[in-house]
């Protein structure tokens, strides 16, 4: 059996898709959104403090030791963007949208809501680049691929307006359960000549917040502003 191994090096691009409360995707208008306009992602494991239990016995010499089973609550998720896409914040904090007059209202920002802000359910995909080992024997490019099923529970970081570029911290959960399944988006090739574009091979099961694999299936297309997603 060979493995895949990759180097990796730079973002290439990321897709936010719409939840509901159960993490379950959201069809219809402005529930999926891809981009490139973003700085940085970081993910780090977030692990319930381990409960140790030690006792000497009289001669100085260890009569008791026990120690709790490391257990993965969470991924702590921040994301750096670089562009103010008013649906990517509404997608990501559940802040509402702010719109214009015109006969068919264009939007045109959003507003910080403290009944709203962090009610967002989202699952989130980034690919990043593969270096030395460019495409696959049938010439597409590979990538890794990054999805984090569920997250939750976005907060604010600080932003700031100066004689530089600005650029927005956005803090999350990315938690295990839901319901996305094998997703709706075709993210691999199988493995049959000539290959055909599928959705993961397995269902995310109930205890995994990440999946991680290389892929040679096409990049989304960025765009400004969310558009409709329709589940086949």
């Amino acid at each position: 059996m060979a493995v895949e191994c990759a180097k990796m090096s730079r973002g290439k691009m990321l897709r936010i898709t719409k939840l509901n409360e159960c993490g379950a995707v959201v069809e219809g208008a402005g529930s999926s959104l891809v981009a490139s306009a973003f700085v940085s992602g970081t993910f780090t494991p977030n692990y319930q403090e381990v409960q140790e239990i030690s006792l000497a016995d009289a001669n100085g010499g260890i009569c008791i030791e026990d120690r709790s089973p490391v257990a993965l609550r969470w991924v702590d998720v921040s994301l750096v963007i670089c562009t103010l896409d008013p649906t990517m914040i509404n997608l990501i904090t559940g802040d509402p949208l702010v719109l214009d007059d015109a006969a068919t209202p264009n939007t045109v920002g959003f507003r910080l809501d403290s009944d709203l802000s962090g009610s967002a359910n989202f699952a989130l995909e980034l690919w990043s680049g593969i270096i030395g080992q460019a495409c696959d024997p049938s010439g597409f490019t590979k990538y890794g691929y990054w999805l984090f099923p569920w997250v939750r529970d976005a907060q604010w970081g600080e932003w700031v307006v100066q004689n530089d570029a600005l650029t927005i911290t956005l803090t999350a959960r990315a938690v295990y359960g839901g319901d996305w399944g094998v997703g709706p988006y075709d993210v691999r090739r199988d493995a049959v000549t000539p290959a055909t574009l599928e959705p993961l091979l397995t269902p995310i099961g109930d205890t995994q917040p990440m999946h991680y694999e290389v892929s040679s299936a096409p990049l989304p297309t960025p765009a400004c502003g969310a558009v409709t997603l329709t589940v086949p």
